[in-house]
């Protein structure tokens, strides 16, 4: 499928006229027959009905219309960004987390750096860790947020910025007591044998990846065996589910979005702190790299 093929498809649909478009492209119209037929044998299907006294769009071509428009639009916007970065001499730096509670923190940041480094446009990534793994092990992130834990045995530089623990998010609304009858809300921090008989929100494996001598995640393993739990696919569901009270969500740290309305965050006892920081690669590692980890972490650190 190319750009001319998807130009021919919409200036023949705005016209229903293979003649009128061929001349407003500049082209024959055989050439845009051509076009048209070539992009019907690719997506097997007709798009235009065709007699001697008309044209008109088939159901699929009428479907088709919204979608070539936008795929045009957006490899236009795309050149145009191209060519803006060429023409200001501008380099990307690519930095990748796991939450929106990082995207947040990322923003004072970002703002030292636009002024520190202004030829520098960083492209930010959101995803699991899985993936984002991948995509730092392949070369298509420069920068990554995470745990020490997370980079094991990946080739790359970790700076420390802080460490973390994960915590209990319990709604106001939330009325279960302890196995023992304290009142959750009391508390000042949890116990994991305070969460046992509660349901608890955990995240998916792909956004926390357990760790061997992780305590707290070997605990949650077992509490998910005897007790009611739901796995959430991102931070903000577990928020939103701790909120409205089902259930007891635990999350590390850098997942919590603060501050959370109606919602008390109690710091889990038994566990070891997590060391949070930057990686970046080793071998693909610029000036520019290590001067762009240094700003993130001044202002990444807590003051």
């Amino acid at each position: 499928m190319t750009t001319q093929q998807l130009e021919c498809f919409i200036r023949v649909a705005d016209k229903l006229n293979f003649t009128k478009a061929a001349q407003e492209m500049f082209l024959t119209t055989p050439t845009v027959t051509h076009h048209i037929k070539s992009l019907e044998e690719e997506l097997g299907a007709a798009l235009f009905i065709r007699t001697p006294k008309m044209v008109q769009l088939t159901d699929a071509g009428a479907e088709f219309y919204g979608d070539a428009k936008d795929i045009l639009n957006r490899i236009n916007l795309s050149s145009k960004k191209i060519a803006n970065v060429v023409s200001q001499s501008l380099s990307y730096i690519r930095i990748g987390c796991t939450s929106n509670a990082e995207l947040k923190a990322l923003k004072p940041a970002l703002k030292e750096l636009g002024k520190c480094m202004p030829d520098i446009y960083p492209m930010l990534f959101l995803r699991d860790y899985s993936r984002l793994k991948t995509m730092f092990e392949s070369g298509h992130i420069d920068i990554m947020l995470v745990t020490k834990d997370m980079i094991e045995n990946t080739d790359c530089i970790f700076k420390p910025i802080k460490n973390m623990k994960s915590y209990a998010l319990i709604s106001d609304d939330y009325n279960k007591t302890t196995e023992d009858n304290k009142d959750l809300h009391s508390m000042s921090a949890i116990s994991f044998d305070d969460l046992k008989g509660h349901c608890l929100l955990l995240l998916n494996q792909r956004l926390i990846p357990f760790t061997q001598g992780n305590l707290l995640q070997e605990k949650l393993v077992l509490h998910s065996q005897d007790n009611y739990h739901f796995i959430c696919e991102n931070s903000q569901t577990s928020e939103l589910l701790a909120q409205c009270g089902y259930g007891i969500a635990i999350l590390p740290e850098f997942c919590i979005d603060t501050p959370l309305d109606s919602c008390r965050i109690l710091p889990i006892t038994d566990q070891r702190e997590i060391q949070y920081g930057i990686a970046y690669n080793k071998t693909r590692s610029t000036k520019d790299t290590k001067k762009i980890c240094n700003i993130l972490i001044s202002n990444l650190k807590p003051q």
